[in-house]
């Protein structure tokens, strides 16, 4: 054979694999890209896969909330925010400080300018994480959270659960609230444990029924107990979680959701999650 068609050959094969591995990367990226298209009607709720953190996105015809933004978890956020379009946030619900739920706050107001930030009293005033937010927001973007408050985004109603009281400890503070469209409804439920879930037991009762829940605490053995699981009866339960040593998500958790029938989902196991919301359905997306 000669050198000429030899060369031809090697640059026939090389050129094929180069378009197969194009190819293959272009199926890659089009299957982990988040979906752009909103059903008509729907509301979203995203939930980014950012480790042992928590940042939950909901938004739809003119509501935009999000909760959270963990400390340099926030680039998937930001670009999926960009390719939507959206370039302010109605409610930025900070629900404590610890830097796996507020350590990229400053970065999301300075970016995207949120109307209102709602956010609970500081365990201290002293801390730093509380102090760069007043900086960054003006006196009338920031609400303290306060249980019982009600605001409305677009169609969606915001219901402050949580806190209920003082503490020691940032998740003392956490804010707990209920997103409800229509007739469907997504209860977020930070990092409480067992003791603030009686207390929101004993003054909502029945009224904390969700279709989807956010389990407190990256599924953690001190939360989501019998009572409050069997009463929020979800037909979806979703945990943020990544690489801890702290047991998260607790096998008994698991298998309380699943004793009620709750599908339960983890960023761990699945990535990013997407529910749409319906006046009266919940579909899962991703």
């Amino acid at each position: 054979m000669s050198k000429v068609r030899t060369k031809r050959i090697t640059g026939t094969v090389i050129s094929a694999v180069l378009v197969l591995v194009l190819c293959v990367v272009g199926i890659i990226l089009t299957t982990d890209r988040l979906p752009d298209r909103l059903s008509p009607g729907a509301y979203r709720a995203v939930f980014f896969d950012v480790g042992e953190a928590d940042c939950i996105l909901y938004h739809g015809d003119g509501a935009v909330i999000l909760t959270d933004a963990p400390a340099n978890e926030t680039e998937e956020l930001i670009g999926y925010l960009e390719r939507m379009r959206i370039k302010r946030i109605d409610y930025f619900i900070i629900t404590h400080y610890d830097s796996d739920h507020a350590g990229d706050s400053v970065r999301i107001i300075e970016k995207f300018a949120p109307e209102h930030v709602l956010m609970p009293e500081p365990v201290s005033k002293k801390d730093d994480v509380y102090n760069n937010i007043v900086k960054a927001t003006k006196e009338e973007q920031r609400i303290t959270a306060k249980t019982g408050q009600s605001y409305t985004a677009g169609d969606v109603v915001i219901d402050v659960m949580a806190p209920n009281g003082k503490g020691t400890d940032n998740n003392d503070m956490c804010i707990v609230c209920k997103l409800t469209y229509k007739e469907t409804s997504l209860l977020l439920c930070s990092d409480i444990d067992t003791n603030e879930e009686k207390v929101i037991l004993s003054k909502y009762g029945d009224s904390i029924r969700s279709d989807l829940l956010k389990v407190a605490h990256h599924g953690s053995r001190y939360s989501s107990s019998d009572a409050f699981i069997c009463t929020v009866c979800p037909k979806y339960a979703v945990i943020s979680c990544g690489p801890n040593t702290y047991g998260h998500p607790d096998k008994d958790v698991i298998q309380r959701l699943k004793a009620i029938n709750a599908e339960v989902l983890t960023t761990q196991q699945n990535g990013v999650i997407i529910f749409d919301f319906f006046s009266d359905s919940v579909v899962r997306v991703k």
